[in-house]
């Protein structure tokens, strides 16, 4: 049951009534008013390809801009698409950052990038590509868990004077939800590794070569007295090594893997976050730096090149 097509930037499926400059509520398609457990990224897609997968996820990223409880609701629906129960000390501690972030708390900036919307579709892109990597419950809700909190008090800054000094922020004020929860240490320490390899210069490219050591396809990596000690665990556990990996593409994945018009509307918000410009050759910059390095989201793939090829044609 899908709204009739605008015809108009998106093809048959118009999310953005803006973007196709008509308010028809038909440029909406029913399903993606309310979000929906039974569709990706909450679900496997069965037989579809990537470019319809990426249209349902966007569909479902925009259902939840209207709701007070995004992050919340967002969490408490993957979780229970893991069948995790809610009694689990990691998931109580996940609401309560989800429910403080609804609130305003720690919630980035909002005219920008980094922010409850930006936590919601990494968490969400970390629980699709958790899917499509097989791992299991446990795993997976660790994975979706250091997407909710990957950013925590983001204040909008670019971080480059003082490399890991965001990610550090977003472990120091996450952890006392943990320990209130009672989150063991050992997970708690896991959950730190996950979220400082997200930091793009440095912890990034240690936490990609780990993995691809640990899948036998480059060699161990050395250890820097640069990056942050809990990084060192990806040298010896091929798990975290995966998540982390898995982590950082979801970090990335609606920039670049799923929708032209998404992926515009990111750009956008960056922009307006870091008070610049940034042009199609800024974006055609990323995506061929980005598609080159991607492991986990190789699904998405003909997603990012077609998105390139869409940057390299335009007038």
């Amino acid at each position: 049951m899908g709204g009739r097509a605008c015809g108009l930037r998106s093809g048959p499926h118009c999310y953005d009534r803006k973007g196709c400059g008509r308010s028809e509520p038909h440029c909406i398609p029913v399903k993606a008013k309310l979000p929906s457990i039974n569709q990706p990224p909450f679900a496997a897609a069965g037989e579809l390809g990537p470019a319809p997968v990426a249209l349902m996820i966007v569909a479902q990223f925009k259902s939840f801009l209207t709701r007070a409880d995004r992050l919340e609701h967002g969490y408490t629906m993957a979780m229970r698409s893991l069948a995790v129960p809610t009694i689990e000390p990691l998931q109580q501690a996940g609401l309560g950052i989800a429910r403080d972030i609804d609130g305003g708390v720690g919630a980035g900036v909002v005219a920008g990038y980094h922010n409850a919307q930006h936590f919601l579709e990494v968490m969400l892109s970390a629980l699709y590509l958790a899917r499509l990597g097989a791992l299991e419950a446990g795993r997976a809700a660790r994975v979706v868990t250091a997407g909710l909190v990957h950013d925590f008090h983001h204040d909008g800054s670019r971080g480059t004077t003082a490399p890991f000094r965001l990610e550090k922020l977003a472990v120091q004020e996450a952890l006392p939800y943990l320990r209130q929860a009672g989150v063991p240490a050992a997970e708690r320490g896991r959950l730190e590794t996950l979220i400082l390899a997200t930091e793009p210069r440095s912890g990034v490219p240690f936490a990609r070569a780990c993995w691809m050591h640990h899948c036998g396809s480059a060699a161990l990596p050395k250890f820097s007295a640069a990056l942050p000690a809990p990084l060192e665990r990806l040298l010896s556990d091929a798990d975290l090594a995966q998540e982390a990996e898995l982590l950082a593409e979801a970090d990335v994945l609606p920039s670049v893997g799923l929708t032209v018009q998404h992926a515009e509307q990111l750009q956008a918000r960056l922009a307006a976050e870091w008070g610049t410009t940034l042009g199609r050759a800024d974006k055609l910059q990323f995506v061929e730096r980005m598609v080159g390095d991607i492991s986990a989201a190789a699904f998405f793939v003909p997603n990012m090149l077609a998105l390139r090829d869409a940057y390299r044609h335009a007038g």
